[in-house]
């Protein structure tokens, strides 16, 4: 009985730390978007200047 809420306590934390790096990883991934769309404007304005 308690091997069986040991294995269910670790696969709720295991689920836990999954979705934590998942939620870091999209928002990892939010960021290098936001910035590759500045710089891909901002070497376009520069481009446009000269």
């Amino acid at each position: 009985m308690a091997i069986v809420v040991e294995t269910g306590l670790g696969r709720r934390s295991a689920r836990r730390a999954t979705a934590s790096l998942m939620s870091q990883i999209r928002y990892a991934v939010g960021i290098c978007t936001i910035t590759g769309s500045f710089t891909f404007l901002f070497a376009l304005v520069i481009g446009l200047i000269q």
